[in-house]
């Protein structure tokens, strides 16, 4: 199926009150800084153990076929890299209820931005235009084995990186 075919897409920017439903954005502040409203509140489930580690994504053909979330972790993502990056998302559903096509937002991150989602928020990426690229990210250490909750959605969608 070619690109022209398939619903596409375009990023909003990072700086838009839509993604307040989504989590928190994170931009650079000066140190020293007490903590406050620009800041990740961080959740993590009682009896889950926090992760940070440098991840490294590889490009990946920009269409959005599934989505994933977690609850019990507010996980934050961020490029270590200082690049542009995408991340597809929407609000968290109903258990077993994809998010709708509607409810979806590509949002474009610029470098020295990161984000914390809310427990339950889909997600899909971070998509970058590079090979590779590296990604602080900030989970629980069982994120991937017992809290990668899944779901195909109803219709694929192309990603506009621009």
């Amino acid at each position: 199926m070619d690109h022209d075919e398939i619903p596409s897409l375009t990023p909003i920017p990072s700086h838009t009150s839509w993604l307040e439903r989504c989590g928190t954005l994170l931009c650079p502040q000066d140190d020293p800084a007490l903590f406050g409203s620009a800041d990740a509140d961080l959740y993590f489930d009682p009896v889950g153990r926090p992760r940070f580690y440098v991840m490294r994504i590889r490009r990946r053909p920009p269409v959005l076929k599934a989505m994933t979330r977690h609850h019990r972790v507010s996980q934050c993502l961020g490029s270590a890299d200082a690049q542009p990056w995408w991340l597809a998302m929407a609000p968290s559903t109903d258990p077993g209820c994809p998010p709708s096509a509607t409810s979806i937002a590509l949002i474009k991150f610029q470098p020295g931005e990161a984000f914390k989602l809310h427990p339950g928020t889909w997600h899909a990426g971070p998509f970058i235009h590079e090979r590779s690229a590296l990604f602080f990210n900030l989970e629980l250490r069982t994120t991937n084995e017992d809290d990668h909750n899944s779901l195909l959605l109803g219709q694929s969608l192309h990603l506009k990186l621009i």
